[in-house]
Parts: C-alpha cells; structure tokens; sequence
C-alpha cells in the first residue's frame, strides 16, 4: 500500500498545512505526526477561513480519517477551543483520532 509524507523543514508550518490541504481531497487519512499548537496554519475556502493548530485539515473534507499522533503535542485547553470552533461552523469531527500516545502539556 503506497503512502505519502510530507515532511519539509524550510517550508515552514505555513507551507506544509497548505500542501497538505492540496493534497487531503484525495488521501483517505491525513495524520498530523509531531509538532505542537505554537504554530499551525490557515486555510481559506471561498469566503471561509479557518485556523489550524493541532487539527489536521484534511477534516474539512468529508469522510477523511484524521488523526492527532504520537509525536503531537497537545494542549488539551488549545485542542478542545479548536474542536469547539469547528463544530460551532458544522465541521464533521467524527473521522478525528487522536492518539493516546501523543504528549500532553499543561499550564
């Protein structure tokens, strides 16, 4: 089964979260593999922009699998203002993972 990773040190978050998103419409999973929510990148569809920092993008596409992995960092008080946000705009979270494993940080 062929994958595909994108893994770029001089793109920047920016660059990554926008590439990724290029390419999310035909994955059927998008995983977010480290990194935490002190950076994170935008989206803009039509008239919509949305804020990434832990989330991957590709849950604004239907039917994607969208997992938070081992190496993320997560800020459990950054993650549930993220969640709440996508739902509050009717963004289907039911393909959203996170994994048990991935680090936690506190205040």
């Amino acid at each position: 089964m062929p994958g595909l990773v994108i893994v770029g040190a001089q793109w920047g978050d920016e660059g990554k979260g926008k590439v990724t998103d290029l390419l999310a419409e035909t994955a059927d999973v998008v995983i977010r593999f480290q990194g935490g929510n002190n950076a994170g990148h935008t989206i803009v569809r039509g008239d919509e922009v949305y804020k990434f920092h832990l989330v991957p993008s590709g849950i604004l596409y239907p039917g994607k699998l969208c997992l938070i992995g081992n190496g993320v960092v997560v800020d459990p008080k950054v993650l549930t203002e993220e969640i709440a946000e996508l739902s509050r705009r009717r963004i289907d979270l039911s393909g959203l993972r996170i994994s048990a494993n991935a680090h936690r940080i506190m205040p």
